[in-house]
């Protein structure tokens, strides 16, 4: 009796496939709405510029030399999981594992100096619309960087226990688009705080 009940239940490997690309995938778009927002919060409060107020002369960006550092860790971070998921993608084969360790090591790196770059914007009170979109932007690309290293965690262990290989490719696939996502964004996001605010 246990055995057919289990088999009921159990899906097809096509199915679970499917529901694992559709959830990264709505998880993605509805991340990517998150970030088109802040944009446009932060246009619209410039272009608001209550009393003159938007920026006032103190007022100052993160540290440029460390947020551009981030972003060239951030591609290379990008760059060494391709090579690793573009083998690891494929049926029957499970990529060089130094690939994400690489990629992991540079995003554990860059998610701490974008950690330390929000912690050390020792803006006053009342923090300006000019201060706070930098506030957002950081800490926003900080938390999707440790939320990246916990993912990149979870899949080694899944790399280490040789649960990439025979049937499960496409969670190489999945995550290798929130890790381009990631990525992406995050390069967005820099770019706009840096140069359009």
């Amino acid at each position: 009796m246990s055995t057919s009940v289990e088999h009921v239940y159990e899906l097809e490997p096509q199915i679970k496939v499917a529901r694992a690309r559709a959830g990264v995938l709505l998880l993605i778009i509805s991340d990517a709405l998150s970030v088109v927002a802040v944009i446009a919060g932060s246009q619209y409060l410039r272009a608001l510029n209550t009393e003159g107020q938007y920026k006032v002369a103190n007022d100052y960006a993160p540290n440029f030399t460390a947020g551009l550092l981030v972003m060239v860790g951030l591609l290379l971070s990008g760059i060494a999981f391709y090579l690793w998921d573009r083998r690891a993608s494929k049926e029957r084969e499970t990529g060089q594992a130094v690939f994400v360790v690489i990629s992991l090591i540079i995003m554990l790196a860059a998610a701490v100096v974008e950690t330390w770059i929000g912690a050390t914007l020792a803006y006053g009170v009342p923090i300006q619309a000019y201060e706070s979109i930098h506030f957002l932007v950081t800490w926003f690309t900080a938390v999707h960087l440790w939320l990246a290293v916990i993912i990149g965690i979870l899949l080694f262990g899944r790399i280490l226990r040789g649960r990439i290989a025979g049937g499960h490719e496409f969670v190489a696939s999945v995550t290798g688009w929130w890790w381009y996502y990631t990525v992406i964004a995050s390069i967005i996001l820099w770019l706009f705080a840096t140069f359009l605010t």
